[in-house]
Parts: structure tokens; sequence; C-alpha cells
């Protein structure tokens, strides 16, 4: 009985960390669209003092939950005889598909909001034939290709809602390591994971590479920085490289396949009350300096890109481990249901937020230095209304998209 009750109670602690950092990447973006967009080259008019720079960096988290979540979809399934049957590349699509029916809706809306808001409030020097001009070419970016790097090369012009690359990379890099999965399990979970995650991880920090849609990479001849993101190229570069912010989604991913691994081998193990007392320090160690980072990300301490992002990993893994005190703290009953929905509709958060920020950002009026943006009246107006409209869309996903996929698994 103790046991079919634990099993009813969903671990939320993994569900608090993604809405932390939704909500903390409209901060980071904010601040970015001011300092970029505030007044051209005469100068960054707003306070800078804190706008959750690192969130960019601690946006692993997502990564590594998709990863882990992947592989714990392709193991509830193959317990069916008919799964397994199955071509590899059959099922990699399947499950892609069930991703895009599941997001698609909601990145029109954001493709959308971007294409009225921004060609409407950014860019409001175009007349008609730019914004039309603006949409065609970025027909790839609507067809959800942008993480790959087919995207405009007209820059800031054309960019409709550029957090949404990362949801799209999400994707494609899903159907890549399901059909491995698929393919070859053992291999996929034993070599190519590890050796993968190992050699992109550390080619990543020996660049100073960071996670970016803006920016190229190669292996190999490595191209100067031209755009602070590392590893920049141009369209007059001939070279064979991958987007960075590709590369960051899959070395995340590649992490989480290990994390479930992992964590399946100690899943049944009993932990002694020491042991429970050891992981609660280091989580609550990792919590404090990733929440830490997120908010400050200190000059006179300043962690480097890949110690966050073992921080992530720990604090990803602790917390679906579930046994230290801190999370089982996050997994009480009272607040259980209150991060559970918040969990939920964290990816919302991310993809409908840049729009909003900007009309916000339009509706204070011209940003000079005599009247510059405080961030704070900037940042809490855009995230109220962004989970207001976050829960809005799924209410309208809960009613139509995701009752009719709910219909069919109970068939």
């Amino acid at each position: 009985m103790e046991k079919q009750e634990k099993a009813k109670t969903r671990n939320v602690a993994v569900e608090f960390w993604r809405v932390i950092i939704a909500i903390a990447i409209v901060g980071f973006h904010i601040g970015w669209i001011i300092a970029r967009t505030c007044n051209g080259d005469n100068g960054f008019y707003m306070e800078t003092s804190n706008w959750f720079f690192g969130s960019s960096e601690v946006l692993l988290v997502f990564t590594v939950t998709a990863g882990y979540f992947l592989m714990a979809h392709h193991k509830k399934l193959s317990t069916k005889a008919e799964y397994n049957e199955r071509s590899a590349s059959s099922r990699a699509w399947e499950y892609t598909w069930s991703r895009v029916k599941s997001l698609i809706p909601v990145l029109i809306v954001g493709y959308v909001l971007g294409a009225v808001i921004c060609t409407k409030f950014y860019y409001p020097k175009y007349g008609i034939q730019e914004v039309c001009t603006m949409l065609v070419n970025s027909a790839w970016e609507f067809l959800g290709f942008h993480s790959v790097g087919l995207r405009s090369t007209g820059g800031e012009f054309f960019n409709l809602n550029g957090p949404l690359w990362f949801i799209s990379a999400i994707i494609i890099v899903g159907y890549f390591l399901y059909w491995a999965v698929c393919k070859n399990e053992d291999f996929t979970k034993g070599i190519l994971a590890p050796f993968g995650f190992i050699f992109l991880a550390g080619w990543w920090c020996f660049t100073g590479t960071r996670a970016a849609q803006t920016g190229w990479s190669t292996f190999g001849s490595q191209l100067a920085s031209t755009n602070g993101m590392g590893g920049a190229a141009t369209d007059a570069t001939a070279t064979l490289g991958f987007n960075n912010g590709f590369i960051f989604v899959l070395i995340g991913m590649l992490a989480g396949i290990i994390l479930y691994s992992l964590l399946s081998s100690l899943k049944d193990k009993k932990f002694s009350a020491g042991t429970n007392f050891v992981l609660t320090i280091v989580n609550v160690v990792c919590t404090v300096l990733l929440i830490w980072y997120v908010l400050y990300q200190p000059t006179y301490f300043n962690l480097e890109r890949w110690t966050v992002a073992l921080l992530c990993i720990v604090v990803i893994g602790l917390s679906l481990l579930n046994v230290d005190l801190l999370s089982k703290f996050l997994n009480n009953k009272y607040t259980n249901k209150l991060l559970a929905y918040l969990g939920s509709i964290s990816l919302y958060i991310y993809m409908l937020h840049y729009p909003v920020a900007i009309l916000i950002l339009r509706i204070f009026g011209e940003n000079t230095e005599a009247t510059k943006y405080n961030f704070w009246q900037i940042y809490i107006p855009s995230v109220l209304v962004t989970i207001i409209l976050s829960m809005a869309t799924k209410v309208v996903m809960d009613k139509t998209f995701l009752k009719k996929k709910e219909i069919k698994s109970a068939k």
C-alpha cells in the first residue's frame, strides 16, 4: 500500500529547476534585448548590475532532463513485443512526431507573436514590404530548423523569436538519439553517450564556446570569435561545422542518457542515513552555487562554464534519485501539485517570453540615457504576462491537442 501511494506521487524536484530556469532566462533575454537594441552604437542605456546572465548556461538543465526522459520513454515501451519488432527509424519518427504534436501549436503561437510584435514594435521603421520579406526569408525558422544553422543571414532583422532555436534543437537531436537507442541500446549507452559527452564537452570547454544559435563551431581549425559566442563563422567561410546551440543541446542530452543508466543502477539501492546526509549537503551546496550563479554570475568568484554544467548534472541527478532531504522537501505534499503545474508550463514560459518582453519594453517607451530602463520594471511585468499567457496556452492545449493524445493512449 505504501509503495502504491509512493508511485502515485510525482517527483517534482526536477520541475522546480525547470520553472526556475525558465523564469530566469526571461531576465537574461530582457537584459540582452535592452543591451543590444536600446540605442544602437550610442551605448547601453540600462541598469546592468543584475539581469540573470548566468541562466544562459544553466539552460543545460532542460537538455539533461530531455535526454533522461528520452531514455525513460524508450525503456518503458521496450517491454512491449510489438514495439521492439518495428524498425528503429519508425520508432524514432513516432517519438519525434509525438514531441512535435505537443509543442508545434505553442511554437506557432510563439512565432506568430514574434512576427507581429517584433516587426511592429521591435522594427517599427520597416514597412509591409520589408516585413513580408522577413517572413518569407524566415521559412526555415518557422519549420524549426533554426538550431542547425538554417536561418536567415540577415541577423537581428530576421530574428522573430530567437529563443525557439532551443526547442527545435531538442526535437532534432532527440530524433537521432532515439534512433540510436532503438538501433543498439547497449552501444548507445555504453559507447556513444559517454564517448560523445567526453569528447564534445572537453572540446567545448577547451575552446571556451558557449550556447548560442548565432555561433558556429568547427572541429579542427577553430575560427576566431566575432560575436562573443566563440567559433563564429561567416557565409564566406569555407568550413564544415555545427551550430553552437545544436552542440550544446547534444552534450546535455548525452549527459541525460548517461544519468539514466547511472540512476537505474541505484534505484533499488538502500542508502544509509549517513549517505543521505552527505547527499543532502552536496545538493544544498550545488543548489546554492547554481542560484548564486544565475542571479549574479559574480566576477570576483566566477564559476567556469563547465563547472556550472557539472553542478546542473549533479542537482538534476540528485533530484531524480530523490533520496536526499532537499529533494524530499521539494516533493512535500503541500507544494507537489503547484510545482507539477509550474513545471508543466515551464517550456511554454520559455517559448512565449521573448515577444512578450519586447512588447513590455516598447510600452515603456524609447530607452535613452536620460530615461534608461530599470531591469526590474521590465522584468516583473514580463514574467507575469508570460506566466498568464502560458497558463492560458496550457488550458487550450489540455482541451485540444493533449486531450486527444491521452484518449489515443488510453485505447
